[in-house]
């Protein structure tokens, strides 16, 4: 019974190739055993003069793409097909029966030992950065003079043959197979996933412009590589232009897709064993036969399948890195974008509300001011005493949103200040008075305790900035609470400080302290009066005189709000001559708080 799919959206989202069928894989196994075989019987013409031995063995290169493409419960199998194959293709190509077996197996073993080296701690073999390059040429290299030692010693054995030549000649010839013939699978395997929501890789139509080499260029590129095979190994030119062959190799493989360039090399190489095995050629121009011309041309096979290979993928990884690259660049400047849109929504937000704000506010001073005019109008009349409280209460509230007009009205305001030096007893004692004259219903006591010390700013906005940050102490702090006053001198400014037994602020909200028109969550929930700008203004006001206003809280233990000013001495230095105002000069004031305006916290 089949399963349920747990997402059917996501299957259908990502591209998965159907799993080859039975007949399908025992055709493909049964295809590349009569490979091996075919290229092995082959293999036993490609002889030079004097040299028994062949000179280049391309069953070697299909035997390790049977065994690296195979599953790892199939690769058994695979090195028993490998077996098979070579010792078929040796015994039709007339070897002894008993060498045959012996070369066979060494031929196995090689296989099995690329496998290991190549696969370790690996699930694949694909090739694809210049790393995997090198690990599979030294895995290749290190498989190949294994077989190589192995058929060193099957022909002293068996023929007293010298050693060495055997082992050079046998461990090329299988190491150019391999890094020519297995490097055309490793390099074609397609694995890149398809991203959830992407198209399907085309697979008819004309490629995009730019993906694949011209035709024209590839006509001529092949062009030149025959002429540089004619040149160097044909019959024509008896001259030593082997060096020519590189040529259009490095053509191919910077500018044609991998496979192309493979390709190339490998009918390269089979061209250049057809010519030497046949006479002519650089190497036989040179004077090189049997056993020397045998090493010469497999050393030169294994440069040029070693050449192919690094540079291909060097330059691959390089394509591979610039994509990359260039994708990271795409989406930085598809980020600015975004964010460059954004802040300019922002602006245009800002700039709204700004002009809604500004507009509100002075639209509505002229209904305030009426109103107030009236209230004090029917405040000089005799009127009964509900009435007069009725009065009372409209002129209080009058002059609460006419202060938080101004309030609004002072955030936006261009006002260059006028410094003046002002004694800080004075400015407290000023602030805490309009707090002292409402009733003391909720017992919230002020106190004033302030040094005999002065400061140097406007006076307007060194008053508007103290009394927000008494009235936010004294709005928060519970009924019967104290809130406390204090000024010194401190270096060159003057440091006011409102501190209060009151719940304090959270850490969370105290880095949002400052932000237009916050409100902490206690304000919302007892529903406490205010637009929560007050702090903000507080702060504008103290900056836009030298100074600064900071807070000092933590939860259940209290706040301290402290006003940093200039001190007046310092300024008296650079201007001796301007007075002190001492207007209202106290010690100290204490007042009962019951109905505090102001702003919010």
């Amino acid at each position: 019974m089949r399963a349920p799919t747990a997402d059917p959206a996501a299957s259908r989202s990502r591209i998965t190739s159907p799993a080859p069928s039975r007949g399908r894989t025992v055709a493909l196994w049964c295809a590349a055993g009569v490979g091996i075989f075919a290229l092995a019987l082959a293999a036993t013409r490609f002889t030079v003069p004097g040299l028994p031995l062949a000179v280049w063995w391309p069953a070697a290169g299909l035997s390790a793409v049977l065994a690296l493409r195979a599953p790892a419960r199939h690769r058994p199998l695979a090195i028993l097909v490998i077996f098979a194959a070579n010792a078929l293709g040796m015994l039709a190509g007339g070897r002894a029966v008993a060498s045959t077996l012996v070369l066979a197996a060494a031929d196995s073993i090689e296989i099995v030992v690329l496998c290991v080296l190549v696969l370790h701690r690996r699930r694949s073999a694909v090739l694809r950065t210049t790393a995997d390059s090198v690990r599979f040429a030294v895995s290749a290299a290190v498989a190949a003079v294994a077989y190589g030692l192995m058929a060193g010693v099957i022909g002293i054995v068996s023929a007293g043959a010298s050693p060495v030549p055997i082992v050079l000649i046998t461990a090329a010839s299988h190491f150019s197979a391999i890094m020519l013939i297995a490097p055309l699978a490793l390099l074609a395997v397609r694995d890149r996933p398809v991203s959830r929501g992407a198209d399907p890789p085309r697979r008819t139509g004309t490629p995009p412009r730019g993906a694949f080499p011209r035709r024209t260029e590839l006509t001529v590129q092949i062009v030149a590589a025959l002429l540089a095979v004619v040149a160097g190994f044909g019959p024509l030119l008896p001259l030593p232009l082997a060096f020519l062959i590189f040529l259009p190799l490095i053509w191919a493989a910077l500018r044609f897709p991998p496979l192309v360039a493979h390709i190339e090399a490998l009918a390269i190489a089979v061209l250049l064993v057809a010519f030497s095995t046949r006479g002519f050629g650089a190497f036989t121009t040179a004077g090189l036969e049997g056993t020397d011309l045998g090493i010469t041309l497999t050393l030169f096979l294994s440069a040029i399948a070693i050449f192919t290979v690094t540079t291909v993928t060097e330059h691959n990884e390089a394509l591979a890195l610039g994509r990359v690259a260039l994708e990271a660049a795409e989406q930085r400047a598809e980020a600015a974008r975004a964010t460059t849109s954004t802040l300019q929504v922002r602006y245009d937000l800002e700039r709204q509300r700004e002009a809604f704000l500004s507009t509100t506010s002075h639209e509505l001073r002229t209904p305030v001011t009426i109103i107030s005019g009236y209230a004090d109008l029917l405040g000089e009349r005799d009127l009964p005493d509900d009435a007069a409280g009725w009065v009372d209460a409209i002129r209080r509230n009058t002059d609460r949103l006419a202060a938080m007009l101004d309030d609004l009205l002072a955030a936006r305001s261009t006002h260059e200040p006028q410094p003046v030096s002002v004694a800080a007893a004075a400015l407290a004692a000023s602030v805490v008075t309009a707090y002292a004259a409402a009733s003391a219903v909720r017992g919230v006591t002020v106190t004033v305790d302030v040094a005999h010390v002065a400061l140097h700013a406007d006076r307007a906005d060194a008053e508007r900035a103290l009394r927000h940050l008494v009235s936010n102490a004294v709005k928060f702090v519970a009924t019967g609470g104290r809130v406390e006053v204090t000024a010194e001198q401190s270096g060159d400014d003057v440091l006011i400080t409102i501190a209060d037994d009151g719940p304090g602020l959270p850490e969370s909200e105290l880095d949002q302290a400052f932000d237009p028109f916050f409100r902490g969550a206690r304000a919302e929930a007892d529903a406490l009066p205010g637009t929560g700008i007050g702090l903000t203004i507080a702060r504008m006001l103290a900056r836009r005189n030298g100074g600064d206003v900071r807070i000092e809280s933590t939860a259940g233990r209290g706040t301290r709000a402290i006003l940093r000013l200039p001190s007046a001495h310092t300024a008296a230095e650079l201007a001796p001559e301007q007075p002190v105002d001492t207007t209202a000069d106290a010690a100290a004031v204490t007042a009962s708080i019951t109905e505090p305006g102001g702003e919010a916290r």
